[in-house]
């Protein structure tokens, strides 16, 4: 599993589990259960290039996972899925 498709299998846990509508990184941190280090070394940048408004040419996590989160509230750093995040999140399954 890439690390795109385990930060997807973590969203699927918070929003389809818990049904929560929004999370923030540290959530998604915490399902996967890695340590700050883990997290920061292999897993900012992708969650990063999964946004709507990563700035980058080229994204890291691939075109599958482009354009899949959005912010939800700024300042709360709390995010949301993008209508194609819906879409996507569909291929998920919380374990």
């Amino acid at each position: 599993m890439t690390h795109a498709e385990e930060i997807m299998q973590a969203v699927a846990v918070l929003v389809k589990r818990e049904g929560r509508d929004s999370f923030t990184r540290q959530d998604i941190r915490d399902t996967l259960r890695f340590d700050p280090k883990t997290w920061l070394n292999g897993y900012t940048t992708i969650f990063q290039s999964m946004r709507v408004d990563h700035g980058g040419k080229a994204s890291v996590a691939g075109k599958r996972f482009q354009k899949v989160f959005q912010y939800a509230d700024r300042e709360a750093h709390t995010h949301t899925l993008t209508e194609y995040g819906w879409q996507l999140l569909k291929e998920f399954e919380p374990t």
